[in-house]
């Protein structure tokens, strides 16, 4: 009896057993089919919001000394001020947890070093060295931000649109993904101020203007723009300019007269013939470009004659003198290459007025920025290869957005045609052909213009019926007939096919002209940059100083940058101001931040090779052990079972010797 027991219960204890293993395993799996259902949930519903965004950061520590030691390889006496450390990116990462927090993941691109209070355990923050993400082209070390931003993009891991922050920027209020990008405008462009002037008395906008000026006649300002054919150009008066305008008014002026003097559809008179010629030459953009003539001849004439004939008071000569010492004082390396970029793009995609951007968070797109290196392959490689700041860096985020609002996609006749034809008729209808006039003539529209259009219509319409043979011409008025709600009740042009506006070189010279180019990413230019941004200078003057920091704790914004232009021979005031710019870092963002270690701990290791060396170490000693212990377990669990099996067998052999002696004596 004894010896049937066993095996039953060695199968009751292997049942009972393998049932406990099936029910813990189908917990298991639906703990994780759930949470994976939960996480899929939620990053679905967050994608329906906004597509994740990170941060990165350029930090430096420029008190260490090891690192000025590196500097001095390269150049005799560093400025020790730009590199200096006052802890800014330890308040910048707490006001990112305190206004926003739905930030994905923070990376903090380094030259090696580790912030002491960093806490590198954290899973949303990650330390990228520049040898990490720099191409073969770049010069390492490298000692520039202009070149260090060159290839902030390339972090693995990278959100599609990143936001890039200095560390001496920080948060003063609440920040959305609206603030900075709509899916219905597109990126948010902060700017500021005009690019600094290429030469003392040559802003830009004299540059490429269309009228020579001596002061502009430079390399610096790439020699006016071609305004000038030779440098003894001599500025002389447009008054035969206006004289060539008074005569094609006056002409415009007899046509538009024989025309309403004429019945509507009636013939025009064989004596106007040359002067419509004239008029139809201006093509339909005719009267937009005969105002806009004669208003910028007529700025022309008045900056010239104000150069030549006005005599210059005390006020004038002063303020002469403060622009050329404004320009002096401000033609430092950052200024140096924003003038350069501007040139650039000058060379690239004409002349403009372009203004530099404001400081704040830059949100940037990981394609654009691939796109925009590829489009200056030259400018960007001489960026690269400089250790420190030059003077023909190409300014990062200025390069960037300017690309992006001057990059555009050619669009087709047949598109521009659909754009305007609203009702999907196929044909244009008197309502659609005034939205066009709208857009294409300055406000209010003149009734020449639509004339003019009329006339245009027709004779293309007669032209092609003219080439068609005439049992297809029916036909094609009944593929296209004109609907009744499409004319008003005295129209008289003909059916605006798209065949027909395609076929016509004015009207496609028009559309190309006025719509052929359309912008190709999406932007907005926000015009209220001050609402968003503070931007204070930290000089080394503590009145000036403490009235700094006190604007920003009355009005902080969005976004709130800290400049620091100290002057390292005062060391006595900078020790002062770091102590108060403390001071006001710790009123606004008194508690500590979950990327920080707690305050009685730091980092033990300053530089990542180090850490990463030890981290090395660790991970293998720990592997180490984690096998170790992996086959004392397996020895231990054969010891057990072997040992177990003996007995199991001993007590069979008894069990089975006793049930034998019992039967015996039976």
């Amino acid at each position: 009896m004894r010896l049937c027991f066993l095996p039953r219960l060695a199968g009751t204890i292997r049942f009972r057993c393998c049932c406990l293993v099936t029910i813990l395993a189908l917990v298991t799996f639906l703990y994780l089919l759930v949470n994976m259902i939960i996480t899929h949930s939620a990053k679905n519903q967050c994608a329906r919001c906004y597509e994740a965004i990170d941060v990165v950061y350029t930090w430096v520590n420029g008190s260490d000394q090891k690192f000025l030691d590196k500097i001095k390889l390269y150049v005799d006496i560093p400025d020790r001020a730009r590199y200096d450390d006052k802890n800014e990116l330890k308040y910048s990462l707490r006001s990112l947890e305190k206004y926003a927090p739905w930030i994905r993941q923070i990376f903090i691109v380094t030259n090696g070093q580790i912030p002491y209070w960093l806490n590198l355990d954290h899973p949303r923050v990650r330390l990228v060295q520049h040898e990490d993400i720099a191409d073969d082209g770049t010069l390492l070390p490298t000692f520039s931000s202009a070149t260090i931003e060159t290839f902030i993009h390339r972090i693995p891991g990278l959100s599609k649109n990143f936001l890039y922050m200095n560390d001496d920027i920080f948060l003063g209020a609440p920040l959305f993904p609206d603030d900075l990008m709509t899916l219905s405008e597109g990126v948010k462009i902060f700017t500021a101020w005009l690019v600094p002037d290429c030469a003392p008395d040559c802003p830009w906008m004299f540059v490429g203007d269309g009228s020579c000026d001596s002061h502009c006649y430079l390399e610096e300002c790439q020699f006016d723009g071609g305004d000038c054919d030779h440098p003894d150009y001599q500025e002389h008066d447009h008054e035969h300019d206006d004289d060539e305008y008074r005569m094609m008014t006056e002409g415009e002026d007899t046509f538009i007269d024989e025309l309403k003097r004429s019945p509507r559809g009636a013939k025009k008179p064989d004596n106007s013939h040359d002067i419509y010629e004239v008029f139809r030459q201006f093509n339909a953009s005719s009267t937009k470009q005969l105002v806009e003539k004669f208003n910028r001849d007529k700025m022309k004439s008045s900056k010239l004659s104000s150069k030549r004939n006005a005599p210059k008071s005390d006020s004038d000569a002063e303020h002469e003198v403060k622009s050329e010492e404004r320009f002096a004082s401000s033609q430092d390396i950052f200024a140096h290459s924003l003038i350069h970029t501007n040139k650039v793009f000058n060379r690239v995609y004409g002349f403009k007025n372009r203004k530099v951007l404001a400081h704040v968070g830059f949100l940037l797109n990981v394609d654009v920025a691939e796109a925009m290196l590829r489009k200056f392959p030259n400018e960007f490689a001489v960026t690269k290869h400089h250790r420190f700041r030059a003077k023909d860096d190409m300014q990062y985020a200025f390069s960037y957005y300017h690309f992006l609002m001057s990059e555009s996609k050619n669009k087709s006749l047949s598109e521009i045609f659909d754009d305007f034809d609203t009702d999907g008729s196929g044909t244009w209808s008197d309502r659609e052909i005034r939205t066009l006039l709208a857009k294409i003539y300055s406000l209010p529209l003149d009734w020449s213009a639509v004339r003019y259009f009329e006339e245009v219509v027709t004779n293309c319409s007669l032209l092609q019926n003219n080439f068609l043979p005439l049992e297809h011409q029916p036909e094609q008025r009944l593929i296209h007939p004109t609907l009744v709600y499409e004319r008003y009740e005295d129209s008289t042009i003909p059916t605006v096919t798209k065949g027909l506006v395609l076929g016509c070189h004015e009207l496609t010279d028009m559309m190309r002209a006025n719509f052929g180019q359309v912008p190709l990413y999406r932007f907005h230019i926000n015009q209220k940059t001050g609402i968003f941004s503070n931007f204070k200078m930290l000089t080394s003057n503590i009145t000036q100083v403490v009235d700094a920091l006190d604007e920003l704790r009355k009005s902080p914004k969005k976004f709130n940058c800290i400049n620091d232009n100290l002057a390292e021979e005062n060391a006595e005031e900078n020790q002062l101001i770091s102590a108060l710019l403390e001071d006001f870092y710790l009123s606004l963002f008194p508690a500590r931040s979950q990327f920080e270690l707690e305050n009685n701990y730091r980092n033990r290791f300053q530089y990542h090779s180090d850490y990463k060396a030890w981290l090395a170490r660790k991970t293998l000693l720990r592997n180490a052990v984690y096998a170790v212990c992996l086959l004392v377990f397996v020895v231990c669990t054969k010891m057990l079972c072997f040992r177990h099996k003996g007995k199991f067998a001993r007590t069979l052999v008894f069990f089975s010797s006793s049930s034998r002696t019992d039967y015996s004596s039976i």
